[in-house]
């Protein structure tokens, strides 16, 4: 069963890639994942649960591949390896980081917050004691890690060589938050 529903979140990626959001219709996930209507109804219940779907599934990804990185000896080197954990998942994940970008209105704030915890957690931690600025929660992404989004919306518009700016960017995210 979580063969099948994966094979056909694959599946709606790879029609996402080719054409767009636009090009994900039941229709087309039918034939691209040789699976029945039926099946992907009783899966995802529309083509927006599919998209929901989809939107959890790369955002679980990324968030776990940035995981790591809190681990890390010392404030600055966990925030500096938090931006560069992230830049590095969108350089090996395209196709994921353009869907999670193209389609913000399919994720659940809920889940996304949840899944987000433990970022959030730690961050308030250092917060606390002084380690990092005071930074509300609502703008720890937009302002902390806006270096890093702006720079991966232009890297996945083909103008930014996102590898070679990665060290630049996780200094300028570090700039951000250091007390």
């Amino acid at each position: 069963m979580a063969d099948r529903r994966q094979s056909l979140l694959d599946s709606a990626l790879k029609l996402v890639e080719e054409g767009g959001l636009e090009a994900v219709t039941i229709a087309a996930l039918t034939e691209r994942s040789g699976m029945s209507n039926g099946s992907i109804y009783h899966h995802f219940g529309s083509r927006a649960g599919v998209f929901a779907q989809l939107y959890a599934d790369s955002y679980a990804r990324c968030v776990a591949s940035m995981l790591p990185a809190l681990d890390a000896p010392g404030t600055e080197a966990a925030v500096r390896g938090l931006a560069l954990s992230y830049l590095d998942w969108v350089i090996a994940n395209p196709s994921r980081a353009r869907f999670l970008y193209a389609a913000p209105d399919h994720a659940d704030p809920a889940a996304k917050m949840a899944e987000f915890a433990p970022v959030l957690a730690w961050f308030a931690d250092r917060t606390a004691s002084g380690e990092l600025r005071a930074v509300p929660p609502w703008a720890l992404e937009p302002v902390a890690m806006g270096p890093a989004h702006e720079s991966v919306r232009r890297f996945l518009l083909g103008v930014f060589d996102l590898a070679e700016a990665r060290e630049i960017i996780a200094d300028a995210v570090w700039a951000v938050m250091k007390p």
